[in-house]
């Protein structure tokens, strides 16, 4: 039986700030084109998942032309989600917010975290009710990789 991985993938700005609770215009705190096509090389032709309050802000009818789109609700299951994707070939991403990141981290063991940490010149909105990415070190996650881009620093983080 060919299991799909279940990784997690984000973008953090100074101290894991992840977004607003309050999200204005898009919901993104910065742009970065070099990070965007980061995501989407690790993304496109896999199955992402988005929280309900993510999913408004995100263009989803965009990725389902080249990713499955789930958006979760309270009654999803993770388990048939991943039967689902069974001998599909395709990776699992959970994709925020923070809600669902949390919800993750507490219930099940992650493959692969990916995190793409903003370099200091890449500019932040101020958020007015910031929210942060947990710290996956104090779950056990370790860091294996490091790569240094222009905008950012793709991390990847295993247990």
């Amino acid at each position: 039986m060919n299991k799909p991985k279940l990784n997690m993938i984000v973008c953090v700005g100074k101290d894991n700030l992840i977004g607003d609770k309050v999200p204005e215009g898009n919901g993104l705190l910065w742009h970065s084109m070099e990070e965007l096509n980061y995501y989407k090389s690790k993304t496109i032709g896999n199955v992402v998942l988005f929280g309900e309050n993510t999913a408004k802000y995100v263009p989803l009818n965009l990725m389902k032309k080249n990713r499955e789109v789930i958006v979760l609700t309270l009654d999803t299951k993770i388990e048939d989600i991943m039967k689902k994707y069974e001998e599909s070939g395709k990776d699992i991403f959970i994709c925020g917010g923070y809600t669902i990141y949390k919800y993750f981290l507490d219930n099940y063991n992650i493959d692969e975290i990916y995190i793409s940490k903003l370099k200091p010149h890449v500019e932040v909105a101020k958020a007015k009710n910031p929210l942060y990415f947990p710290d996956v070190e104090k779950y056990g996650y370790k860091l294996i990789s490091e790569t240094e881009y222009n905008d950012f620093t793709a991390c990847i983080y295993k247990k």
